[in-house]
C-alpha cells in the first residue's frame, strides 16, 4: 500500500492510503494517518492490516450489510459495480432508445410472469395485446391478464417513482389490479384469500386463511425491520418465498411475488430483473426449498439472473 506524503503548513505527514473501486466508475480512498516519520517495517505491516480491516469494515456494513447471510463480499461488490453500472448505461441512451428497451423489457416479463403461471401465449401475442389495450375487448383469462399485469406494472411505476413504502395497502392496491377482470376470481381481487389453497406437487402444508393477515403484518414487519441491515438483492429473494410460502391470496401469489421482488430491488437501484419461463422448474424447485425455511437456493438463483441479465443488458442496448 503507497504511503503518501501531504506538506500542511510547512510541515510532513504521512498517510497509508488505498483506492477500491466501489461502483461502476466510484472509487472509494481509504486512509490512515501514520505520523510526521515514515514507520519501520515491522509497524508498517500492522499498519496495513489495520487499513485492511477499515476495508473489510466498510465493505461488510455499506456493501454488503451486516445481517447479511447469503452472499459474500466479493458477490456483493460485482453487484455494487452492476447496480452502477445499469444506472449509467441506460442513462447514456438516448430517450427514444431507453422507450424501446424499456418496453421491450415489459413485454418480456409480462410473457414470462404469465406463462410461469400456465398462459400460452407468446411474446409476439403478448406485444399484439398490449399494442391494441385501449381498444381491447376479450373475456379471454390469459388475454386478460395481460392487460391486467400491464395496469400493475404502471401503478408500479408510480408507486417507484414515489419511492414509497411497501404497506399492505400497496399490496391489496396491486393485486386488485392483477385479477380484478378475471372471471370468477373478481371477488378474489384485492383481498387476503379467504379459503385455503393447495399446491398440487407441493410437500408443503400452506397456513389456513384465517392466518394470513397475522402473516403478512409479520412478513412487512420483518421487512421494515431488515431492510437497512440485509443486502438488497438477499431482502428482495426472501421476500419473494416467504410471501409465497404465505400464500396469501386465492390467485396471483406468484405473480404478485416476481412483481414485489423486482420493486424491493428497484426502490434500492437494481436492476428489474426477469424470471423466464425456461428456468421455471429450478425457479419453482427453490420456492419448494423456501417453503421449509431454506432461503440460499433463491438468493443465488436470483444472483445468477442479474449478473445474466446486466450482461446481457449491454448487448441488447447497442442495438435499441
Amino acid at each position: 500500500m503507497p504511503i503518501k506524503k501531504r506538506t500542511v503548513k510547512g510541515k510532513k505527514y504521512f498517510y497509508l492510503e488505498r483506492n477500491i473501486r466501489i461502483g461502476d466508475k466510484t472509487w472509494k480512498t481509504f486512509s490512515i494517518y501514520i505520523g510526521s516519520k515514515k514507520p519501520a517495517k515491522t509497524e508498517l505491516a500492522k499498519l496495513e492490516r489495520k487499513l485492511e480491516q477499515k476495508i473489510i469494515k466498510y465493505i461488510r456494513n455499506q456493501i454488503l450489510k451486516p445481517k447479511t447471510r447469503f452472499i459474500d463480499e466479493k458477490t456483493a461488490m460485482k453487484l455494487e459495480r452492476i447496480r452502477t453500472s445499469h444506472e449509467r448505461i441506460l442513462a447514456e441512451l438516448d430517450k427514444a432508445s431507453r422507450e424501446r428497451y424499456l418496453k421491450r423489457q415489459r413485454e418480456t416479463f409480462i410473457t414470462n410472469t404469465n406463462a410461469i403461471e400456465g398462459s400460452q401465449l407468446t411474446l409476439e401475442q403478448t406485444k399484439k395485446i398490449l399494442d391494441l389495450r385501449n381498444k381491447y375487448e376479450s373475456g379471454d383469462r390469459e388475454e386478460l391478464e395481460v392487460v391486467n399485469m400491464e395496469q400493475c406494472l404502471e401503478a408500479y411505476d408510480k408507486l417507484l417513482d414515489q419511492k414509497a413504502e411497501l404497506t399492505e395497502k400497496v399490496i391489496l392496491r396491486l393485486h386488485l389490479l392483477l385479477l380484478k377482470t378475471i372471471p370468477t376470481y373478481e371477488g378474489y381481487a384485492g383481498v387476503w384469500r379467504p379459503v385455503n389453497v393447495y399446491i398440487r406437487g407441493s410437500g408443503y402444508d400452506f397456513p389456513p386463511w384465517k392466518d394470513v393477515p397475522t402473516l403478512m403484518t409479520e412478513l412487512l414487519k420483518w421487512y421494515g425491520k431488515n431492510k437497512d441491515g440485509v443486502h438488497p438483492v438477499e431482502l428482495a429473494a426472501i421476500f419473494h418465498t416467504r410471501f409465497v410460502t404465505i400464500h396469501p391470496f386465492a390467485d396471483g401469489n406468484g405473480r404478485m411475488a416476481r412483481l414485489l421482488m423486482n420493486y424491493i430491488l428497484q426502490v434500492n437501484g437494481f436492476p428489474f430483473t426477469d424470471i423466464h419461463f425456461s428456468k421455471r422448474d429450478e425457479y419453482f424447485d427453490t420456492q419448494e426449498d423456501g417453503h421449509f425455511g431454506k432461503h440460499k437456493p433463491f438468493v443465488l438463483f436470483l444472483v445468477k439472473e442479474i449478473k445474466k441479465q446486466f450482461a446481457e443488458l449491454k448487448k441488447k442496448t447497442k442495438n435499441v
